[in-house]
């Protein structure tokens, strides 16, 4: 019996990481008291990575209050305009310091890391500000501990490593080789958004409770479309599979209501062999249920 911590030592360094089933996390910081529309995980980023979570979600801002500028290592993790905690602020370099710890101990693994500017403060995309704040103040001095390069690699290539999924464009075309696999953006409310290298599902407008059935059939049709597609051994093809949803304004379709909605819609029915990356929100249920199942698929 493997243990989750490590479970990717159990896979050859010659697999390309597109074609391994993954468990994601999202808003992966939201895991501290706050408001039950904002809160999305109940178990720490530790946590998260020690029972099998490779892919993390991660929404920044510049500081709530002074937000004019990023300075230095100021920037904090949100969830769209709301901060994580009810008091306080969770920074965005505390949540890369629990990933490089955890690479530190666990050598066979990796993480990939989805960056994306959230919040109300204004940026100046033009002159790359928010891509120069996170390269700056973030990467450029950690760099022996990213995944920086812009294809979809071998397992061998990224041990240890943070692999950087950049949720955000960059005007500059001569840094895009070198700042991650590019993923700024993909078509709002989407059940099959084909970008080439990446495939996302990220419906997420639920009108009632009712819709999280629908929900659930959009996941499960995903996984299918990365199984079947992952079996041919096609070209490398990140199948990017959300199982997030919201409506503010009915607490039938908060974080967690919608998490308890599709265990009940029993979607691990549709994992298997090469599923993609499925983004789960409170990832811990049932002693990590979904993480667990979908890790154990690589090994069927």
């Amino acid at each position: 019996m493997f243990q989750y911590t490590t479970w990717l030592q159990n896979i050859s360094d010659a697999e390309i990481i597109s074609r391994i089933s993954i468990p994601g996390t999202h808003n992966s910081a939201a895991h501290h008291t706050a408001l039950p529309s904002v809160q999305c995980q109940d178990a720490s980023i530790t946590e998260q990575l020690q029972n099998g979570v490779r892919f993390l979600d991660i929404r920044v801002s510049k500081p709530l209050i002074d937000n004019k500028k990023a300075v230095n290592n100021d920037l904090i993790v949100v969830h769209g305009k709301f901060p994580l905690k009810l008091i306080g602020n969770v920074k965005l370099d505390t949540v890369l310091k629990d990933v490089y710890e955890f690479l530190e101990r666990n050598s066979s693994e990796f993480v990939i890391i989805s960056l994306k500017q959230e919040g109300s403060a204004k940026w100046n995309h033009e002159h790359d500000e928010f891509g120069d704040a996170i390269w700056n103040h973030y990467i450029n001095n950690n760099r022996d501990k990213w995944y920086l390069n812009d294809g979809i690699p071998n397992l061998q290539d990224v041990r240890g490593k943070a692999i950087l999924f950049r949720r955000f464009g960059i005007v500059d075309e001569s840094r895009k080789r070198d700042f991650g696999i590019e993923a700024s953006w993909w078509k709002y409310n989407c059940e099959n958004d084909d970008r080439g290298t990446i495939n996302v599902q990220d419906w997420c407008e639920l009108s009632s409770g009712q819709d999280i059935e629908r929900k659930a059939n959009f996941i499960k049709n995903h996984v299918y479309r990365a199984k079947e597609y992952n079996s041919n051994k096609s070209e490398p093809k990140l199948f990017v599979n959300f199982c997030s949803a919201s409506n503010f304004f009915d607490p039938n379709c908060w974080p967690a209501k919608i998490a308890e909605g599709l265990n009940k819609a029993n979607i691990e029915q549709s994992f298997g062999k090469g599923s993609g990356i499925v983004i789960l929100d409170y990832a811990e249920q049932d002693n990590w249920y979904l993480v667990r199942n979908l890790v154990d698929r690589n090994f069927q």
